[in-house]
């Protein structure tokens, strides 16, 4: 017989396997999609961060895509090599260092963000529509709910 604890780990269990699958499905789909740009999946999440902003500091940027500042500065380094984006001092405070798009990194940005969200579309069109929302809210909800988790970890 069935019981509430096991259909809960049931339900666990393919949820984890579910987003196990999903996670390495979406970084592929990333690495691919960064590959027709010519740059890589990690600079292809650091230019995410710009979309709706055109300057932000190192700091903000390592909080952001979750990279130690070695890391970050390396791909930021790339990008800048590639003409996307340039590093200067901050005049208030000499220890941030701000980043901002170059108009050749806007442009970047700006292709890579509607190919991307173009990639979410054909996604969908694979679901039925009925199941959009339902899915988004589900969505919404782990995604609070994992965020929720970590601050507790």
């Amino acid at each position: 017989m069935e019981t509430p604890v096991n259909r809960i780990r049931e339900f666990s269990s393919q949820i984890a396997e579910l987003t196990f699958q999903l996670l390495a499905n979406c970084q592929e789909k990333e690495e691919r999609l960064a590959g027709q740009f010519g740059i890589t999946a990690a600079e292809f999440r650091t230019l995410r961060m710009f979309r709706d902003e055109p300057q932000l500091t190192v700091k903000v940027l390592v909080e952001r895509v979750g990279l130690s500042g070695s890391r970050l500065s390396r791909i930021l380094e790339a990008l800048e090599e590639k003409g996307y984006l340039g590093r200067s001092i901050d005049s208030q405070d000499r220890r941030s260092i701000d980043v901002s798009l170059t108009p050749k990194g806007v442009a970047l940005a700006r292709n890579l963000e509607e190919r991307f969200v173009q990639v979410h579309e054909e996604i969908l069109e694979g679901i039925p529509e009925e199941l959009h929302e339902p899915l988004l809210l589900g969505l919404q909800k782990m995604l609070a709910s994992v965020e929720k988790k970590l601050k507790e970890m």
